[in-house]
């Protein structure tokens, strides 16, 4: 022990929980993880002692806790030897909460309109009728939650492999989601980038985007308000029926996107409805 530690009067670990206001369990805890350990340990009874000195070292990991940092990256902050990788790591977390701070926000002023029965904008729909085309796809089983971290990761590789020439494209990223990921929230998801004729000499897999006819509207802002759009969307083509009765897969194009702007509130989603061909015709 350093000269330090030898003034340091030494507390059981449940006199040290009280004076630190951290509970005897998560103390253990932290101990398991090396991330503070007693300055004691009793070599016949094996109890923890801690000196008054480790008192500010339990508040730091408590204070940091209340701001739900990671405990492997509190671990790192306390043995970070320089105080630009230390505050790097506490500024990184700080923004990230700030961005669950703007989406709680967004997600409350939602709820509030959806309380207060206010609608969405004014549905414009429009029907096209794609070819089928070649493009660059990926497909995989996923979670619903894993979407978010799949998606991305899987467009940025589809990205790297077409290039920055925007004369391949033949046009903006885009899904398909299995009638399944929304029933049971498991299921096969499409990442794609369509190609055009000038991309021919690039080699993609899987087949061509599919075709037929699909009620298209604009959702504009936050993903995670798409429900309200898909809602809206699903609802007209049920009501001038349209619909199919096969569980069809739903196609997102994404003509600003993540890769375009870092405000959620700019992004632009085209939500693709596939429809019979017909207005009102029924399937047999």
């Amino acid at each position: 022990m350093s000269a330090l530690d030898e003034r340091a009067a030494l507390l059981s670990i449940g006199e040290f929980s009280r004076l630190t206001h951290v509970s005897v369990k998560a103390l253990r805890h932290y101990h398991d993880l090396g991330l503070l350990s007693p300055a004691r340990i009793d070599p016949g009874s094996g109890y923890r002692f801690y000196a008054t000195a480790q008192a500010p070292t339990a508040q730091l990991i408590r204070r940091f806790r209340d701001l739900d940092m990671p405990l492997d990256r509190i671990k790192v902050v306390l043995e970070a030897t320089d105080p630009t990788v230390r505050d790097e790591i506490i500024a990184d977390h700080l923004r990230g909460m700030e961005r669950q701070l703007e989406q709680t926000r967004s997600a409350v002023a939602s709820l509030r309109q959806l309380l207060e029965g206010g609608g969405p904008h004014p549905l414009n729909v429009d029907f096209r009728t794609p070819a089928a085309g070649p493009a660059l796809m990926a497909s995989a089983r996923v979670t619903w939650n894993e979407v978010f971290e799949w998606l991305p990761d899987t467009l940025t590789d589809l990205r790297r492999r077409i290039g920055s020439d925007t004369a391949l494209r033949g046009g903006p990223d885009g899904a398909i989601y299995s009638a399944e990921i929304f029933e049971s929230h498991v299921g096969e998801v499409t990442a794609f980038i369509p190609l055009s004729a000038a991309a021919g000499h690039i080699d993609h897999a899987g087949d061509p985007l599919p075709e037929g006819p699909m009620a298209v509207t604009v959702h504009n802002g936050p993903l995670r308000e798409l429900d309200r759009t898909y809602a809206a969307l699903g609802g007209f083509v049920a009501e001038q029926g349209m619909g199919s009765r096969t569980r069809t897969a739903i196609r997102e194009n994404y003509l600003v996107s993540r890769f375009d702007t870092d405000n959620e509130h700019g992004l632009v989603t085209e939500v693709c409805w596939p429809v019979l061909s017909r207005r009102g015709e029924k399937e047999s």
